[in-house]
C-alpha cells in the first residue's frame, strides 16, 4: 500500500517495504532514518570534524585569542563524540531550537529520533562568534565558535527526559 507521492514499484525479490517512503527523508515508524547501505550511521551520513592539517589547527586555536574553557570528563567525551561522528547527524553542540526539540519531542529538527540534548554547560557568558579553546587535561581537544547562548530549562528537561 501507499500512494504515488511515497512509494515506487518493487522487484518480486524485494520486501514489499522496500518501496514505501523511498520519496521522503524518513521512514514507515519513523524510528529509523534512511540509510542506503548496512551499518550507515544515524541520520544517513557520519559527521567528521575531525581536523587533520597541522596549520589549519594552528589557525583554529590562533582564533581563540587565549579564550578556553576547561571541560569536565563528560564535557569531553561529548566534544569527542561530535568530532568523530559519534553523535552524526549533528555537527556541533545544540543551539536552542534543537535542545527544545529533542526536549519536548525526542526528536530533532530534522525529525530524527534523538534522547537528550548534548549541550555544553557553562556558567559564563558567552558572545555568538567567539572563539573558545576546548582543553581537558590540559590539553587541546577542539576549537568551539558559539552559535549561540541560552539558558536551558533544566526543570523541564528533567520531567520529561
Amino acid at each position: 500500500f501507499g500512494d504515488i507521492h511515497t512509494s515506487v514499484a518493487v522487484h518480486p525479490h524485494e520486501s514489499e517495504r522496500s518501496g514505501r517512503f523511498v520519496r521522503l527523508v524518513n521512514t514507515e515508524c519513523g524510528i529509523h532514518t534512511r540509510a542506503n547501505h548496512p551499518g550507515a550511521p544515524h541520520g544517513g551520513v557520519l559527521v567528521d570534524l575531525m581536523v587533520t592539517d597541522p596549520a589549519m589547527r594552528q589557525t583554529l586555536i590562533s582564533k581563540s585569542q587565549n579564550t578556553s574553557f576547561d571541560l569536565t570528563e563528560r564535557q569531553a567525551c561529548d566534544v569527542e563524540l561530535l568530532i568523530n561522528g559519534g553523535f552524526s547527524p549533528l555537527k556541533g553542540f545544540m543551539n536552542k531550537k534543537e535542545y527544545d526539540s529533542v526536549v519536548n519531542n525526542m526528536r530533532l529538527l530534522e525529525l530524527q529520533l534523538w534522547g537528550i540534548p548534548i549541550v555544553l554547560d557553562s556558567n559564563e557568558p558567552r558572545q555568538t562568534g567567539e572563539h573558545i579553546l576546548l582543553k581537558y587535561r590540559d590539553q587541546p581537544v577542539a576549537v568551539l565558535e558559539v552559535e549561540e547562548s541560552y539558558i536551558p530549562d533544566k526543570f523541564n528537561e528533567a520531567l520529561k527526559i
